[in-house]
């Protein structure tokens, strides 16, 4: 698929990882390292493949132990750069709440709950000091968000499945809003849906598809007038990467931007910025028959 916006206005990451383990003794805690961020490359273009999950380092063959490879047992010790690993229990409850880790050079947090699950990693993949990856779960799996450029903000956020830890959607975020995310709706390892907030009032209004999976965007849908609904339609007809018809539409027959925003779980951030799962208001007073 073409991106209807610059790819060099898309900031991404080279890799996305497979998930973290989420449960398991926390003694014994396993995660899979995140990727190298990279702000110096430009973000796939609607059509190039959202990056498939891959480790740092060389291949440890999947998840890496946490417990094993600590300072004592490392030839060059934690001073050195060796392998190290901490779990801490902060709050003196005897369970472990965090571990602090370094392996294969990548320094790591893992946080743990009371029950013993994982509910964030934290990597510096680049080692420069600052933390600027996260992995966390979700409802509908888990999310990896990136601090590109360290400027202490979330720039790329790329929701994986928790099962086989495959990229299924990828946010790129500018200044605290959803402004471009990609989805991979058949599983096929390549977008196939791209949305865009063209305008910057933090709700998406064009829609580029890929509808026969071959990485050509074959339909684009514009709302030119921020009322939800596409006013203006693009086809490419004969498939050569250009959109050669043009529909515009004042009856609603191109649909509208929340059959896409419907791809997009109830909680996430993009319903709040957008508005369109709006808060519930009081309902009017009811009257009874009380003095």
């Amino acid at each position: 698929m073409s991106n209807p916006r610059s790819a060099q206005d898309t900031p991404t990451a080279d890799a996305t990882s497979a998930s973290p383990n989420l449960t398991g003794d926390p003694q014994d805690a396993t995660y899979t390292t995140a990727p190298t961020a990279s702000s110096g490359q430009p973000s796939p273009a609607a059509g190039d493949p959202i990056p498939a999950a891959a480790p740092t380092g060389p291949d440890t063959g999947g998840d890496t132990d946490l417990g094993a490879g600590t300072a004592a047992d490392s030839d060059t010790g934690a001073g050195a750069g060796g392998e190290y690993s901490s779990p801490r229990d902060v709050d003196g409850d005897g369970n472990v709440d965090l571990i602090h880790s370094r392996v294969e050079g990548v320094e790591t947090i893992t946080h743990i709950d009371e029950d013993g699950a994982i509910t964030l990693v934290e990597q510096d993949t680049d080692g420069n000091g600052t933390y600027e990856t996260g992995i966390a779960p979700t409802a509908g799996g888990v999310r990896l968000a990136e601090d590109l450029d360290d400027d202490g903000t979330v720039d790329l956020a790329t929701h994986l499945d928790s099962a086989t830890g495959a990229p299924v959607r990828q946010d790129v975020i500018e200044g605290g809003l959803i402004t471009d995310t990609q989805f991979d709706t058949n599983a096929d390892g390549n977008p196939d849906v791209h949305l865009i907030d063209s305008n910057g009032d933090g709700r998406f209004d064009t829609a580029a598809l890929d509808t026969d999976a071959d990485g050509i965007t074959n339909d684009t849908l514009v709302d030119t007038n921020g009322d939800g609904t596409f006013d203006l339609g693009t086809t490419d007809t004969d498939n050569d990467g250009s959109q050669e018809t043009f529909d515009t539409a004042t009856d609603g027959h191109l649909g509208s931007i929340e059959q896409f925003e419907a791809l997009i779980p109830a909680e996430d951030h993009y319903h709040e910025q957008a508005g369109t799962y709006p808060g519930e208001t009081l309902a009017e007073p009811t009257p009874t028959d009380l003095a």
